[in-house]
């Protein structure tokens, strides 16, 4: 992984996780727009493509699979109780925040991909 400039390394475990999930997402993006456009939503298949994407990033480097595994554990538990509703509502977050970031850092990556490309172009 680059060592973003400013940040010397001294990051926590997550925020080393999403900078690799950027940088994965940074060697996706460009093949993605091209093979899609910029709008992938408008194509089934470019939409198919793009959760793929963002499901892979959040398994890779967000913890995504752990976070499913709670779910499921706090599911089988049942909401017996406020506590173990909780349980519930906390895994479910966890779950949907990886996709959430990886979906982020997707987005952000596809849209410095295309930056770059307009540079390159007006030169």
């Amino acid at each position: 992984m680059k060592n973003v400039p400013g940040l010397d390394g001294n990051l926590t475990p997550q925020a080393r996780a999403v900078m690799r999930a950027f940088s994965d997402a940074q060697t996706r993006a460009g093949g993605f727009l091209l093979t899609t456009g910029v709008f992938p939503e408008v194509s089934e298949a470019g939409g198919e493509r793009l959760l793929n994407i963002i499901r892979g990033l959040a398994s890779r480097h967000l913890d995504q699979k752990q976070a499913d595994r709670a779910l499921r554990a706090a599911l089988s538990h049942g909401a017996r109780s406020s506590e173990s509703r909780d349980e519930i509502e906390s895994s479910l977050n966890a779950l949907l925040a990886t996709e959430a970031t990886a979906a982020y850092v997707f987005g952000l990556a596809a849209g410095l991909t295309l930056a770059s490309i307009g540079d390159e172009l007006r030169r």
